[in-house]
């Protein structure tokens, strides 16, 4: 267990705000990592296009479909396809299995059971070698498992559970003690004893000898957390989902758990505006990967947190507005008092050149009248002052209210603001900044960019202009932002036309349309071919 569970167990209460501030860090450099993954399965691609032996070829095969299953559910298909057919050609037995335990695993993290548990029934177990027939055994527990979880009916459920333990058993008869196959076996049944300090014990002393990669230790995290959560521990259940979800970000997997449970805690607890961010990554990313049936899980339980966080953003708007109420009800207020005393000045002129037509005597009166009519100019001055730092306690507001937009804690704001001439000033100058401040960081965006289209399509800009409306988009895609309703929202630009934006210009592509913007997400890390 080490030094790491105690410091876990100890400070987990007190750790978790900091874990949960990681996370959300985690999640805006995710960018990099997906970078990262598409660099190694990119790697792994150049070697299969560049062997010429079958058997290195099959492996490497394998290691992409390995890549891929988490990743993108139809590109790891693709991979467990042209296995299959290397195994048909070459007549292997073993090729043909392995291909076939790679299909079914994608039939299962797409819900098709059926199609999974018939390849599973054709498969011979006795003319399997030793890690075909794990990998068989541990496929036909998670198939079940998944079947279980899923099903309609109780009598189907324990149906299904009653191959997970004929599966699991298979594994621990024919696991050596100490893999993380026969740990992650051994942890189903003291779960089912509910020896759940012993669980957790067993996947601690297995992930400090097997958890090297960060997509296993996700894996082992987010059995931990079960195992606080089933022994009523929700600190902990917290703290290590959260932990096994900066592990999955850190592998760029998109088919997960743990960071849509972790939300649903999250938004028990009451951190509504988290539990709304972490649901929508998980939404986008089970989208992005075809993961099917995660994707009907999160949209479950995401109405619920949706609601709830548009509730909340409905009451700090409520909050803006009665706040914003109250400063133009105090400048009428300073505008009323700034025309009255205008208007006592104008009494006071009229009846100081009634004052100076009079007789001599009256001189003392006049000086009298003189020296209050400084009295109020001094006054007027220091009205007008007030008036003045009002105006700019006013800026300061709106500038505090442009933060909170920027912050993404509120998306309608913006509209309140928008149609002033001030406003329109201050995008200019912001969009301004962001085009210096971008080229600054890729200063070869637009010649990068233009290298990707057709010549007679080039974006030709303006005299003076450093973007247009299409480079920004794109610049925007190149930082990582990449949802068209985020992009629209920022640009001030509908969703539509974001959408035929980024359209047209994929049509211009001078090569793959479908990869146009996988290689604008490449400006500036490596040179365009």
């Amino acid at each position: 267990m080490g030094w790491f569970l105690f410091w876990g167990v100890g400070r987990a209460s007190t750790a978790a705000d900091s874990l949960l501030k990681e996370l959300d860090q985690t999640l805006e450099e995710r960018w990099r990592y997906e970078n990262q993954k598409d660099e190694e399965i990119e790697a792994l691609m150049v070697l299969a296009d560049k062997t010429g032996d079958p058997e290195a070829l099959f492996s490497l095969y394998g290691r992409l479909f390995d890549a891929y299953l988490p990743f993108d559910t139809d590109s790891a298909y693709r991979y467990a396809q042209l296995r299959w057919g290397m195994a048909q050609a070459a007549e292997k037995s073993d090729w043909r299995v392995a291909a076939e335990l790679n299909r079914a695993s994608v039939f299962n993290a797409t819900g098709l059971y059926k199609e999974a548990v018939d390849i599973l029934d054709r498969v011979d177990v006795n003319e399997l070698s030793r890690g075909l027939k794990l990998s068989y055994f541990h496929l036909g527990r998670t198939v079940y498992g998944a079947m279980a979880d899923f099903a309609p009916y109780e009598e189907v459920r324990q149906a299904s559970l009653k191959m997970v333990d004929s599966y699991r058993d298979s594994v621990l008869l024919h696991a050596e003690p100490g893999t993380s196959g026969y740990a992650l076996a051994k942890y189903d049944v003291l779960m089912e004893q509910e020896e759940f300090q012993a669980a957790i014990d067993l996947l601690w002393s297995d992930v400090e000898v097997n958890g090297e990669s960060d997509h296993y230790r996700a894996i082992v995290f987010h059995l931990v957390a079960n195992a606080w959560l089933a022994a009523g521990d929700q600190e902990q259940t917290i703290y290590y989902l959260t932990l096994s979800s900066i592990y999955d970000l850190k592998a760029a997997v998109k088919e997960y758990i743990s960071l849509w449970q972790l939300a649903e805690l999250l938004y028990e607890s009451g951190d509504v505006e988290r539990a709304y961010r972490y649901l929508q990554t998980s939404l986008d990313d089970a989208t992005s990967g075809k993961a099917r049936l995660r994707t009907i899980r999160i949209s479950e339980i995401y109405p619920i947190i949706e609601a709830a966080y548009r509730a909340k953003i409905e009451a700090q708007q409520q909050q803006l507005r009665r706040f914003l109420l109250a400063i133009t009800l105090l400048a009428v207020i300073l505008v009323v008092a700034v025309v009255l005393v205008m208007l006592q000045m104008k009494k006071l002129r009229t009846a100081r050149a009634h004052l100076t037509r009079s007789n001599s005597d009256l001189k003392e009166l006049n000086q009298v009248i003189t020296d209050s009519s400084l009295i109020k100019e001094e006054y007027i001055g220091r009205y007008m002052e007030q008036c003045s730092l009002y105006l700019t306690k006013m800026e300061d507001y709106r500038r505090s209210l442009k933060k909170i937009v920027a912050a993404g804690q509120t998306r309608n704001l913006e509209e309140v603001l928008k149609s002033s001439a001030l406003m329109d000033q201050e995008l200019k100058e912001f969009y301004e900044g962001f085009d210096e401040t971008f080229l600054r960081l890729f200063p070869t965006f637009v010649r990068e960019f233009n290298d990707l289209l057709m010549d007679s399509e080039r974006v030709v800009l303006k005299p003076g202009e450093r973007l247009n409306t299409e480079l920004r988009i794109y610049a925007l895609i190149r930082l990582g932002i990449t949802d068209s309703d985020k992009i629209a929202h920022f640009l001030r630009y509908s969703i539509s036309t974001i959408y035929n934006y980024r359209t047209k210009l994929r049509n211009k592509a001078a090569g793959d349309r479908q990869e146009f913007e996988d290689l604008v997400m490449k400006i500036g890390l490596r040179p365009i071919y």
